[in-house]
């Protein structure tokens, strides 16, 4: 849960009731951020360098962002169009956004910055927000990936090489939770060779922990009244003295070098391969996206309205915290991608408790979780006002939840000028050439005589017929969605339960959708149009009776492709022949313990298995594929990647 700072204003001065210490002074704190962090990081001169292709940054306490706001318009200052910014900053106590807001005005030197900051900041619910801001003519992108709560539990699971820190928090003798072991070892662990360290304090617990951690520190003059303040490098030479295979599963430990040659295939143009393929490019990539299909959004993808809202369970788990960042991320992009929400709308969802036992579960999630920044429960009565007609069941009511158009959303993804779209192209094989880069064999020549550094395969069910991803045990779930002419329908929020029904969008309204598992049989059955409407009556009477059950009902086919454990597969492959050779022992003992990486297909990711809720699922994969290819901080913590990666299967081959 997390717990919103308590801000006190003394003359304009921001000070956290927590700490009893100041964010920052109103006349010289920026000076201070200056020359503390980015002056003693020397980031100007490092940034001044064409050759650079992305600088990652890690904070101790985002605070009132004042020292993201100092590197970022540095950054403007110095960078170039194709370089990225990565700023990874934990925060315990968030401010919220009226207290963000009327510290930021403090900061007018910034004001050209504030404003984007402000709007995409994220509502202070627990877990992990990457708030990304385009690239312009004149300097790179920039990626604030917020982390909310404690330090301790976000480091380990951060995946990362940070090039500079700024270390910084609350003094030591405030807030000593923060500054012991734990730190410094994790700052070793993720800290590249020869990066630095910049701190205000010269505290002996802060110069006994990165003299242990192994860093070589130096003492500089303080800002100001402050007589002493430190700096401190990596000595390691070659990189931390613990190697990630020896704290992480082999297979889950994917480490690549820095591309040179940043030419990408993407293998499907759903809402998951156009999301990748956009994440790609923005990262500097050239993508070739191919599709089996005669238009984009063909499969599932191709619905005239989904709804984007997160089922989570009672008591939020991983498979839970995964799913409320990818709610929040697809929100963000969305609000990016189409700001004229021509064909989405946040209008809310409305996820409807239509049993007693989903009563009792949504209650017990209310009671556990404190998630109000973003929904809230909602009696009958009020369900009934916030979505204009009578209902019958107590709800969850997300505020932003929203219903959308999903092939309008890949159509804006792929605009990117990065993005090459090849059409009526089926890939029937993957090889590398000279065991360099990747190539296709598909029906369409052109295509074939592409090399890639990296393939990513996002095709759905058909994605298991390629050699290196037979492995994988997806499964087919063909479902129809049941579209009707309804112009005057007061329906004003998705309702969702067993099925979902979506407000009508250009006189029509979408309900449905089928299940049929096992199966990939996209025939349009009118059985299966009447099953959809018999559960709407059922669960949404007030919907169904602006219905004329004479009207001609239209039914769109198509198949979702999930996993055994109905989670998304996102991530790089392992070489499966090496694999089974690599860990054959541990089919005799499951706690043999292993000394070297696994193998892995180099340049070869998957990002598909997500069912009915791609919306909320694949725009965040394509974003941690996108990343693991370009060796960029991880959008995500390496708990939830580890759950998504392919090779999950791969283990459980060997141990069955």
């Amino acid at each position: 849960m997390i717990k919103p700072a308590h801000i006190q204003w003394s003359n304009g001065t921001p000070i956290s009731s927590e700490f009893d210490d100041v964010y920052f002074n109103t006349q010289s704190g920026v000076d201070e951020t200056r020359y503390v962090f980015l002056h003693h990081n020397n980031l100007a001169a490092r940034w001044n360098n064409p050759a650079l292709n992305h600088f990652t940054i890690a904070e101790t306490g985002f605070g009132t962002g004042l020292n993201f706001l100092c590197a970022w318009d540095l950054w403007q200052q110095c960078s170039q169009p194709q370089q990225d910014l990565h700023f990874i900053s934990v925060e315990k106590f968030p401010l919220r956004l009226d207290d963000l807001t009327r510290a930021v005005e403090k900061l007018p030197d910034f004001s050209h910055l504030t404003k984007s900051l402000l709007k995409q900041y994220p509502a202070l619910v627990p877990g992990w927000h990457s708030l990304y801001f385009e690239a312009t003519e004149s300097h790179g992108s920039v990626t604030l990936h917020l982390f909310f709560g404690d330090i301790h539990d976000w480091l380990p699971n951060i995946h990362a090489k940070v090039d500079a820190w700024f270390l910084d928090g609350f003094a030591p003798k405030k807030n000593p939770d923060m500054w012991d072991h734990r730190l410094f070892h994790q700052m070793a662990r993720l800290t590249k060779p020869n990066g630095t360290v910049a701190t205000f304090t010269s505290a002996g617990v802060v110069k006994r922990g990165l003299s242990a951690a192994g860093f070589s520190l130096q003492k500089a003059p303080g800002f100001g009244k402050k007589r002493q303040m430190l700096t401190a490098k990596q000595s390691y030479e070659t990189g931390p003295c613990i190697p990630d295979f020896l704290t992480d599963k082999p297979w889950f430990n994917y480490q690549v070098k820095q591309p040179s040659h940043k030419q990408a295939i993407v293998i499907g143009a759903g809402i998951a391969g156009c999301s990748t393929a956009h994440s790609l490019a923005k990262r500097g990539w050239i993508v070739h996206l191919l599709e089996q299909s005669s238009h984009i959004a063909a499969g599932a993808s191709g619905n005239a309205q989904g709804v984007l809202y997160a089922k989570l369970a009672s008591k939020l788990n991983p498979l839970s915290d995964f799913y409320l960042a990818g709610y929040l991320h697809t929100l963000r992009v969305l609000n990016q991608q189409l700001p004229d929400k021509q064909n989405w709308n946040d209008c809310g969802v409305l996820q409807m408790a239509l049993t007693p036992k989903e009563d009792s579960r949504q209650q017990a999630f209310l009671q556990h979780q404190d998630l109000s920044a973003i929904l809230s429960g909602a009696t009958k009565e009020q369900a009934s006002i916030l979505s204009g007609v009578p209902l019958e069941h107590n709800a969850l009511h997300f505020q932003h939840g929203a219903w959308l158009y999903p092939t309008d959303l890949c159509t804006a993804l792929i605009k990117h000028k990065n993005i090459h779209l090849h059409l009526n192209c089926k890939v029937e094989q993957l090889n590398k050439n000279q065991q360099t880069f990747w190539q296709v064999l598909s029906n369409n020549d052109t295509v074939n005589a592409i090399n890639a550094s990296a393939v990513v395969v996002c095709a759905a069910q058909q994605s298991c017929t390629l050699d290196q991803l037979s492995f994988l045990p997806t499964k087919p779930i063909a479902g129809q969605v049941t579209q009707i002419d309804l112009s005057h329908l007061p329906l004003q929020t998705a309702l969702c339960g067993e099925g979902y029904v979506t407000p009508t969008h250009l006189g029509k309204i979408n309900f449905g959708a089928s299940y049929r598992l096992n199966s990939d049989n996209t025939d349009i059955t009118e059985q299966d149009n009447q099953d959809n409407f018999t559960r709407l009556k059922k669960d949404f009477p007030a919907v169904a009776q602006f219905i004329n059950s004479n009207s001609p009902m239209v039914g769109r086919s198509s198949v979702r492709c999930t996993s055994p454990d109905y989670t998304p597969i996102a991530g790089p492959v392992c070489n499966t022949r090496i694999f089974a050779e690599q860990f054959e022992k541990l089919k005799k003992n499951k706690h043999w313990r292993f000394y070297e990486s696994a193998t892995f297909e180099e340049g070869l990711f998957v990002n598909l298995g997500h069912g009915s809720r791609g919306l909320t699922s694949a725009p965040l994969c394509g974003e941690l594929v996108a990343a693991q290819a370009n060796n960029d901080p991880w959008p995500m913590p390496k708990y939830i990647a580890n759950l998504l990666s392919p090779n999950r299967f791969l283990v459980k081959h060997i141990n069955d």
